[in-house]
């Protein structure tokens, strides 16, 4: 199986604590999510950190988050919050890519990256679920290819939430395991790394 590791939008002013933008859990999720990172580093398999930026007139922004922009700086290239958070940084050979957009696949070279790599299996962690993992996975599953969100790698703003939208993506066929499972490759019969 061909596969790499998406970690989106892990940065400061989405998960650490006092963030810009924060998002509740999104820091607790970093040891799991720096696990299955080690994991893909130790096998040689591509990681793609997937980020959020905005230019600071808001030009780029999508329509319903214009007035936020305006009273408070998100994600703005060169302050401290569009940084990726401590334990998660890329290292040299590691992809990072900038999304303008909730899913990783819309105005990215990402899909092209993929498919030139022969990747075929993706595994999805970072915040928040209900938007820019959910766009992504199901742009992913749209694009052909086999998508598993890592539960317990992600996170949403309440945990009713979080559930709701797992429910959501398992109904439409993808595989929703935790780390631990994935790890052990037990998610949907599929190997995954072990």
């Amino acid at each position: 199986m061909n596969e790499a590791l998406l970690i989106i939008d892990m940065q400061n002013d989405f998960a650490v604590p006092g963030g810009t933008c924060e998002v509740p859990g999104a820091h607790a999720t970093i040891p799991a999510i720096r696990r299955v990172l080690l994991r893909f580093r130790e096998l040689g398999l591509p990681v793609f950190h997937v980020v959020r930026e905005y230019r600071a007139d808001g030009s780029d922004v999508e329509i319903t988050r214009l007035a936020a922009l305006k009273e408070k700086d998100m994600v703005v290239p060169g302050t401290p919050g569009v940084r990726i958070v401590p334990g998660l940084e890329p290292e040299a050979g590691e992809y990072r890519i900038v999304k303008p957009r909730f899913s990783a696949f819309m105005f990215t070279e990402l899909d092209l990256i993929l498919r030139r790599k022969g990747i075929t299996h993706l595994a999805v962690t970072g915040t928040q679920l209900p938007f820019c993992l959910r766009a992504t996975l199901f742009d992913g599953l749209c694009l052909g290819y086999r998508m598993t969100l890592l539960t317990d790698a992600s996170s949403s703003r309440t945990e009713e939430i979080h559930q709701a939208n797992i429910r959501d993506i398992r109904d439409a066929g993808m595989d929703c395991v935790s780390v631990d499972e994935y790890l052990r490759g037990r998610a949907a019969g599929a190997q995954a790394p072990s």
